[in-house]
């Protein structure tokens, strides 16, 4: 055999002889290690219990208005020597690995340094890999607030306080019975007060609630007096409504009437409407209580008057005739939804047909002037509170218009953009107002077409106007109506004037944006007798390039120079070309949008003839938006260009 081959051979007899060794090494067993580690260390003085003079326990509270819990911990203050300690975290850490059999100890090292000459890698595998021990498995268990034994005297008084646990805490509202809570390893006891009120009358008519707590500890009782007052004191009234009615539609739920009806009277009593409707019906039912029409009344009334709307369908429907049954049908009919809308609206026209002229719009200015008076009110913040009251609900079905067989209208509310921010409750405008233009306004469903979001696109609106808004207008004779909510923006020169679609980009804007004008005069060409529309949108609200937009407004920027309308062509703008156009939060909708449906309701007929002429409506909606616009600290006033006589809806 050639000198190649005897090296080959040997190293086969090498790679045996390290096969057999490795299986030799793989017989192991594994090895666990424990360590302990301190963390977070630091030093705190504190009196040791060895070194101390006196103990004696201490009571602290502290309520939760959002949870209505009231915490109660009791501590062990001890006063003396005050010595210096470590504080820490110790972590028992257990490690497991593999460990090596002795006899692959002795041969494997041994036959690693013979190996080195030929395959150094092969040396290291068998050193570093295969002897080497190999962590398994590791497992942390750590202890915090942690103490070291010995503290440092630091030649000083002092007093300490740690948690006293295992001991009963009481309370007593009002020295009514006692309730009790063991204190948990923390020394703290919780107790939750809403229900803890036995009955309404330790939260009506009073501005403050008393507390006492005590507990014994070391053959000592501490105690202590809480007072809970003004918002706090509110908090817990609306909380203890709210958990009393929600316990009750437990008990109904699990036919136990008479805990129902026991829950929501303490509710009811408390000021809550729903609670006041839903006893209403258990005395008008005999259920859990006798039965009882007149109590039945009483507490639908009480919700009714706070703006619950299925008390207010009650109310009417219970009334039979009259104004007041008319105002209570209105009133629901502008909130609920579904089978009782439904049920409200027919209610309502019917009593309409019944009533005089007189009457009826005696009745409709009741039902336009309502405002929920809510029981359950903070009476530290009454004035805030009667601010802040929401206003009268659109209600597009109070008024059925005159039939316009031959108008149509395209309406438009962009929200959210692409790139710009959020136009804040523009695509709710859009919504309601196509229901008042198929109610109010008298047109055809078929004839009122509803964009909004990412359906207001550029190409979606173009295409809205040139195919579908084209083929609905008969030359000469087809009045169209244009409504527009969101963005609007003025070239860098001012000159013309843009509504933002939703993919609009103020970069490119004449690209991505629709021209005012050009829109009118597109409508006016494809034949229609005339156009009117209605802008809640403004093209102001910063510097010349600016980029920045006021949180609740529709503004952007530029002031603009309006160069006028065709002579068939009317606008009524929510703003000045330099102001903004507002949001109204109260009433989740535009400003402008808000009073110019409250004016579609009729409530902008000031001389009562039941015509509404577009100058009619922009005094409302400019008197109202003013005033409103004012209380928000700003300055927005409705702007109408073109024929004020025009007539906007007959009923």
């Amino acid at each position: 055999m050639g000198r190649g081959t005897n090296i080959r051979c040997v190293w086969r007899d090498i790679s045996l002889s390290a096969a057999l060794l490795l299986a030799l090494a793989a017989c192991e067993g594994t090895q666990t290690r424990t360590l302990t580690e301190r963390r977070n260390v630091r030093t705190v003085e504190m009196v040791a219990e060895d070194a101390q003079a006196s103990v004696r326990p201490v009571l602290a509270a502290r309520f939760n208005a959002a949870t209505g819990a009231l915490t109660v911990g009791v501590a062990k203050e001890i006063s003396g020597e005050l010595r210096a300690f470590d504080t820490y975290d110790e972590a028992s850490i257990t490690v497991k690995e593999n460990h090596r059999s002795p006899i692959s100890e002795t041969i494997l090292l041994p036959f690693a340094v013979a190996l080195s000459p030929l395959d150094a890698s092969a040396r290291r595998f068998l050193t570093d890999e295969v002897y080497r021990p190999k962590e398994q498995e590791r497992n942390e268990n750590v202890s915090t607030g942690r103490i070291s034994a010995d503290g440092k005297p630091l030649g000083r008084q002092g007093v300490t306080r740690r948690p006293w646990p295992g001991l009963t805490v009481s309370l007593s509202i009002e020295e009514g019975p006692p309730r009790h809570r063991q204190n948990d390893a923390d020394g703290e006891a919780v107790f939750d007060l809403y229900d803890a009120i036995d009955t309404a009358a330790q939260l009506l008519d009073r501005e403050s609630l008393s507390l006492r707590l005590w507990a014994e500890a070391g053959g000592k009782k501490v105690e202590t007096p809480i007072i809970l007052a003004g918002a706090d004191f509110a908090a817990l009234r609306r909380l203890t409504a709210n958990y009393a009615a929600e316990k009750g539609r437990q008990a109904r739920s699990g036919g136990d009437y008479p805990q129902a009806a026991t829950r929501f009277r303490l509710a009811a009593e408390l000021g809550a409407p729903e609670a006041q409707y839903l006893l209403a019906e258990m005395y008008r039912d005999g259920q859990g209580v006798p039965q009882n029409q007149r109590d039945a009344r009483h507490w639908t009334e009480r919700a009714a008057r706070q703006g619950h709307a299925s008390a207010q369908l009650a109310l009417a429907e219970g009334m039979g005739q009259g104004a007041e049954a008319y105002v209570w049908a209105s009133l629901a009919a502008a909130q609920l939804r579904d089978d009782p809308r439904r049920r409200a609206v027919a209610l309502r026209d019917s009593l309409a047909t019944r009533l005089k002229g007189d009457d009826l719009r005696s009745a409709q200015t009741q039902a336009t002037r309502f405002a929920a008076v809510p029981e359950m009110r903070d009476e530290s913040l009454t004035a805030l509170a009667a601010q802040a009251e929401p206003p009268p609900p659109l209600d597009a079905t109070r008024l059925k218009g005159k039939p316009k067989p031959n108008a149509a209208a395209l309406i438009i509310g962009v929200e959210d953009y692409l790139t710009l921010p959020m136009a804040q409750f523009a695509g709710r405008d859009a919504r309601a107002f196509g229901e008042f233009a198929t109610n109010a306004l008298g047109m055809e469903p078929a004839r009122v077409k509803v964009l909004t979001g990412s359906e207001a696109r550029l190409l979606d609106i173009e295409k809205a106007i040139d195919t579908w808004l084209k083929a609905e207008i008969q030359s000469g004779a087809t009045e169209i109506y244009v409504f527009f909510a969101g963005h609007g923006l003025a070239s860098p020169d001012g000159r013309d004037l843009y509504l933002i679609p939703h993919d609009g980009d103020r970069a490119i804007l004449k690209r991505s944006a629709i021209d005012r004008d050009r829109l009118i005069a597109g409508i006016l060409g494809h034949g229609a007798a005339n156009v009117t529309l209605f802008l809640d949108t403004c093209y102001s609200g910063g510097t010349r390039g600016g980029n920045s937009l006021i949180a609740d407004a529709r503004p952007l920027m530029i002031v603009p120079k309006d160069q006028g309308l065709p002579p068939t062509a009317n606008l009524l703008a929510a703003a000045g070309n330099d102001q903004l156009s507002s949001s109204y939060g109260a009433a989740r909708h535009g400003l402008y949008s808000y009073f110019l449906m409250r004016g579609l309701m009729g409530d902008a007929d000031a001389d009562g003839d039941h015509v509404l002429t577009l100058a009619e409506l922009s005094t409302f909606v400019q008197r109202n938006t003013r005033r409103e616009a004012a209380r928000l600290g700003r300055d927005q006033s409705p702007v109408l260009v073109g024929d004020g006589e025009k007539v906007v809806m007959r009923w």
